[in-house]
């Protein structure tokens, strides 16, 4: 369906009936939904392997400072709202989202775990606005 070198032979009831398979309970269990396309043989990273780890150790051992027990895509109810902590911009376009998309309660929490991780590879102990713009911008749409 998204290959730039093939062509799509479904229809669009197919394609339409292929993703209604998936409920939306489960669907909304999914935290971060990134769409992948193709790449050219000749394209290469912007950041090396070694960098990356490097940043997801400096994240991991900022939530441990922090006093974290466990990841964040593991975090309870209460250890969102204790960790989670957000400025009033953050907390002002969540709250926007909430109302535009009817978001789910699972969701909103869903929402503040990806942002906490992206303000943790920051090693920021807020999550801002960008951050919560950014943990939207990874949700199913």
């Amino acid at each position: 369906l998204l290959s730039r070198t093939k062509e799509c032979r479904c229809s669009e009831l197919e394609i339409k009936r292929y993703k209604a398979r998936i409920s939306e309970p489960l669907l909304d269990r999914i935290e971060i939904y990134v769409q992948m396309s193709e790449i050219d043989e000749n394209a290469k990273s912007s950041v090396s392997s070694q960098k990356l780890h490097e940043q997801v150790i400096r994240a991991f051992l900022f939530q441990k400072r922090r006093g974290q027990k466990q990841f964040n895509g593991k975090l309870s109810e209460r250890e969102i709202e204790k960790f989670c902590i957000m400025d009033e911009e953050a907390h002002k376009i969540l709250e926007q989202a909430t109302f535009r998309f009817g978001l789910s309660q699972r969701s909103i929490g869903n929402i503040k775990k990806v942002a906490r991780t992206i303000a943790d590879l920051e090693e920021s102990s807020l999550i801002r606005k960008k951050d919560i713009l950014e943990a939207l911008s990874l949700r199913r749409r």
